[in-house]
């Protein structure tokens, strides 16, 4: 069986050191929507989308984690964070 190189994978998905400008698209898993997420979450990124479960967003780097911290210091949890790809402009 062949061995998969996941570092391959992930050669351009970005990294937690990552401190530049550079903006990503990614999708916020929660057990809801309401006005009180999305007010959290715009503190830290610029909503796109609302889905059922969710908001897909743009965001740095460094503003996932802090979404994450926000939503927490306010008990409410956080499922998944999917980052979808890199913008470019």
């Amino acid at each position: 069986m062949k061995k998969t190189d996941y570092n391959l994978l992930l050669k351009n998905t970005g990294s937690p050191k990552e401190y530049s400008d550079a903006i990503y698209l990614v999708y916020i898993e929660l057990y809801k929507t309401s006005k009180t997420f999305k007010k959290i979450i715009s503190k830290h990124s610029k909503i796109v989308s609302e889905a059922e479960f969710g908001y897909i967003c743009e965001v740095s780097m460094q503003g996932i984690p802090e979404i994450v911290r926000s939503l927490a210091l306010k008990n409410h949890a956080v499922y998944q964070i999917v980052r979808l790809c890199k913008i470019t402009r």
